[in-house]
């Protein structure tokens, strides 16, 4: 049994109502007794009639269970791509499931996460730019565990399409910059934040004077190599213009970049790739290093 579905239990167990078991469990052992007596058409019924949001996944599942006995085929796909879209990292547990449904969630789940990552990314970067940096950094989070989660699942089984791969890369690869860079921001919050008052007595910050401007400075390259252009068909043999925003730790380390816009699908991974390895002076802000962004303005143009 999964540890979802285990824990589900458990908590339903304990969850006693005048001496009896929770309704839950008990409608649950009802529609898993129906199932095991071959009774399909009588446990989807009662699957249909409930209406239970806090174990929604285990109903579900015998749903699919019991679709897929009945030889429907396509609605059991149907309610599993419900499933996938409201839970994208669940994956049923192979003891719990038969090898030809746990392919079919696999499947299906593979084809819908790219669209999916593709929304929480979109979701976290909004998160991102209202400045609530804690909510962008879960959900950013989120998104690397569900891209890993899928990458690991598929590797025994079919692998995702060739334009899927590439897309899920750049946003995993785009996802763990940003979670970088929130994870260098708050250390130097932190740091700020707790330094002592004798701290401050010996080595007194120096502010700028009222309505003076903050003394600013931006990061320098110590290493910025763009990837060499290789037209890949005779269409691409012409100009292309885009540029790539690289965001800077206080340390000058690249912690994550992003295509604004994007310039060439042919040269648009190897650039973020390129991106990564990048070294700055880092920006600084009245004498201190800081964390900051550049915008690298990239022009391809035929040989």
């Amino acid at each position: 049994m999964s540890r979802f579905w285990s824990t589900a239990v458990a908590v339903a167990c304990a969850t006693v109502v005048g001496g009896s078991p929770a309704y839950g469990q008990e409608t649950l052992q009802q529609v898993k007794a129906l199932y095991a007596s071959a009774a399909y058409e009588d446990a989807l019924s009662m699957v249909g009639r409930l209406q239970v949001t806090n174990r929604r996944l285990e109903f579900e599942q015998y749903r699919v269970f019991c679709l897929v006995a009945l030889g429907r085929t396509a609605e059991a796909e149907k309610a599993i791509a419900s499933v996938v879209v409201e839970h994208p990292s669940f994956v049923p547990d192979a003891e719990e499931t038969s090898p030809r449904i746990k392919e079919m969630f696999l499947r299906i789940r593979r084809a819908l996460v790219p669209e999916i990552a593709q929304r929480m990314y979109l979701d976290a970067r909004s998160a991102w730019d209202r400045k609530d940096r804690a909510a962008a950094s879960s959900q950013f989070a989120s998104l690397v565990q569900l891209i890993d989660s899928t990458t690991e699942a598929g590797a025994d089984g079919e692998a995702n399409s060739d334009n899927a791969e590439p897309m899920l890369s750049e946003l995993r690869l785009l996802a763990s910059g940003f979670l970088d860079l929130s994870r260098a921001l708050t250390s130097a919050t932190s740091r700020s934040e707790g330094r002592s008052e004798g701290d401050a007595a010996k080595a007194p910050v120096r502010e700028p004077a009222a309505g003076a401007v903050p003394d600013v400075t931006s990061p320098v390259p110590l290493k910025q190599d763009l990837p060499a252009w290789v037209p890949p068909d005779q269409a691409s043999r012409r100009e292309f213009r885009g540029a790539v925003r690289v965001f800077i730790s206080e340390v000058g380390r690249v912690t994550g970049a992003e295509l604004s816009p994007p310039i060439h699908p042919a040269y648009d991974r190897q650039l973020l790739l390129a991106a990564k390895t990048w070294a700055y002076q880092p920006a600084l802000k009245n004498g201190a290093p800081i964390a900051s962004e550049k915008l690298i303005e990239v022009v391809l143009k035929p040989r």
